[in-house]
């Protein structure tokens, strides 16, 4: 540009260009047959087949062609541009000058962008974007492509199983000996395609490359035992061993895995039931997970080995950035997000859960309708299917002990001579960056669920039920740093994950009056991070002034809801009553929808009536 020229920034919501709309058609079927009978005087058997598919067909209207709205943007003044004397006759520039006419630089696929490049400088027209209502039809019908997306999925299913008991010719003391037995055969196809446009990523939508994986396959085997071992003996009301074995063998690098458990009953006298189980499954990658073609996506990143980050990390992390070639002084700061593709991982195997029950059941004889249980729960999932974000693949590869790890090997960075793109030496080349998902991450989760039950018939009174369930969360963490695997990120007690949480239903039922009570208690939780105000696993907290002391936690809440029903004929029911009847608001402000504040109750008090009628 001239001396005098300056460039500035033009920030606009194109609203005049249209709304971009998503029409859809979902249409699905099946089809199930089978037989079932008994033989053996008493034992069953079931065999069936079950086929079903999914069809989807969606339009997205009103989508952006990119290419031919950069083309379209950068207009000028054929006159000015030519020959330096205006003459109001606005084209795009790059009909006149050949140095304009360049192929999307983003686009996830280069060669066609390059391919339909000729035909878009022919026919563009410009547009303006300054003021309200300046968008032409001639620009939108230029800038604005309809776009179709379709996918299919489908399932065929084989299944048989035999069950029954020993009765026939064998029993233990507690009874006959009850098995199970089956087999399963399952297959499952996908196929997802764009319109050769959008999957390029030539316009205002994330491109998707056509997803049609090899098939999903698992043959599975299963067998359950139950061994009544004792009955109706002094402390041994009951004594029961139950045990369960399943062997999958799937399609593809999971192979053949194995999931089991076991359990006990025992109840020493009529009133008190106890139990405890163990008990190991395996969720295997599903076609997704594993096949996923790498598809074009954004995030807004800070590069960690840019002068103000470097230092923040972990000890290890300058040395690395400077033996990946990263050049003294650079400081790049990203100022939109980054181009990079995500996708799935053939690499992926199972996950496993290791999960603890113990509890026991209370039914006093002299407290006749009451019944008492609680149950203690032990979870442990490892080896989760997690991506990590592009952050946390930034700087895990450079917080890590050395460049030799998993996650540096996922992006490269621009030579000496810079990048194709125009990356400054050191940068990120755009579109080199693969979030993929990883097995890597651990869940824990352990707490204490309790219920209580009365029910009573009261003459002259009517039917009263009460009934309470209390969880008591102990711990919920996530182990997901890839460069710390043992730190846990404490999610008990953070918002949406209460450590107290109470629920208590009460009704009396008198004559053709029906009056119903209902509490819910939501404990305090943090606002932010639980570590920011609490030490977790010795580490100090980590961010104690985020909020003043009023704020560091959002207050224990009550919700309560009353109704009352009136039975005017046998088949006629009025009902009415009040949600919510104290009006609590979600605390600090809270919207009470999405992420952890959906827990609360966002439509204050609320009246409802109506009635049923059966005919």
């Amino acid at each position: 540009p001239d001396a005098d020229q300056t460039g500035f920034t033009f920030l606009k919501n194109a609203v005049d260009l249209t709304n971009r709309e998503e029409r859809a058609r979902r249409e699905t079927y099946r089809a199930v047959l089978g037989v079932r009978g008994e033989f053996n005087d008493g034992w069953n058997y079931e065999v069936s087949a079950n086929y079903g598919e999914f069809r989807e067909k969606t339009a997205i209207l009103g989508n952006v062609n990119l290419q031919r709205y950069l083309l379209a943007i950068d207009a000028v003044d054929q006159g000015l541009f030519q020959n330096g004397v205006a003459n109001g006759n606005v084209v795009c520039r790059a009909s006149i000058d050949p140095a304009a006419r360049v192929a999307l630089e983003v686009a996830a696929d280069p060669a066609y962008a390059a391919s339909q490049l000729a035909a878009d400088v022919a026919a563009c027209v410009p547009v303006n974007l300054f003021g309200s209502g300046n968008v032409t039809q001639e620009a939108r019908n230029y800038l604005l492509q309809d776009s179709l997306a379709k996918g299919k999925i489908s399932q065929f299913v084989v299944s048989a199983f035999m069950s029954g008991d020993t009765g026939k010719w064998f029993e233990l003391p507690g009874g006959p000996i009850g098995f199970a037995i089956g087999a399963e055969y399952r297959r499952e196809t996908a196929d997802y395609v764009q319109d050769a446009a959008t999957a390029a990523g030539m316009t205002f939508y994330n491109a998707i490359p056509q997803f049609n994986p090899p098939a999903f396959e698992v043959k599975e085997a299963y067998a359950e035992i139950r061994l009544p071992i004792l009955k109706d003996t002094p402390f041994f009301e009951e004594l029961t061993i139950s045990a369960a074995a399943r062997v999958a063998d799937y399609r593809g690098s999971t192979g053949t895995v194995f999931a089991y458990n076991g359990g006990i009953e025992w109840a020493p006298f009529r009133s008190l039931r106890l139990r405890g189980n163990y008990s190991r499954a395996v969720r295997a990658p599903n076609l997704a997970d594993l096949y996923t073609p790498l598809g074009q996506n954004f995030a807004t990143v800070a590069d960690p080995c840019s002068a103000r980050n470097v230092g923040t990390g972990a000890s290890t992390r300058a040395a690395n950035c400077t033996a990946d070639g990263v050049p003294a002084g650079y400081d790049y700061v990203y100022t939109s997000s980054i181009g990079f593709l995500s996708g799935g991982n053939t690499n992926l195997s199972e996950e496993t859960s290791d999960s603890y029950t113990l509890g026991g059941v209370f039914t006093p004889d002299f407290i006749p309708g009451f019944t008492f249980s609680a149950d203690y729960y032990n979870i442990t999932v490892k080896d989760v299917i997690t991506a990590p974000s592009a952050q946390g693949i930034l700087n895990a590869c450079y917080d890590a002990a050395d460049l030799n790890n998993q996650f540096c090997a996922l992006f490269e960075r621009a030579g000496a001579g810079g990048g194709p793109r125009g990356e400054i030496p050191g940068r990120i080349l755009e579109n080199s960056l693969q979030v993929v998902p990883l097995n890597y991450a651990k869940l824990q989760v352990t707490g204490i669920d309790f219920e209580a039950r009365y029910d009573r018939q009261i003459d002259n009174v009517g039917k009263i039920s009460l009934g309470g369930i209390y969880t008591m969360a102990l711990k919920n963490n996530s182990f997901l740093s890839p460069t710390d695997p043992g730190r846990a990120d404490r999610i008990n007690g953070e918002l949406g994950d209460p450590q107290h949480a109470f629920n208590l239903n009460a009704s009396l039922v008198s004559g053709p009056f029906t009056f119903g009570y209902r509490a819910r208690y939501i404990g305090k939780m943090s606002n932010g991070a639980w570590e920011n105000y609490n030490s977790v696993q010795g580490r100090p907290p980590q961010n104690d002034d985020a909020f003043a002391d009023g704020f560091k936690y959002y207050p224990a809440v009550w919700y309560h809801d009353f109704r009352v029903g009136f039975d005017v004929a046998e088949k006629f029911t009025f009902y009415g009553g009040v949600d919510n009847a104290f009006d609590r608001d979600p605390p600090f402000g809270l919207s009470g929808a999405g992420g952890g504040s959906g827990i609360y109750s966002n439509r204050g008090r609320f009246f409802y009536a109506g009635f049923t009628a059966k005919m």
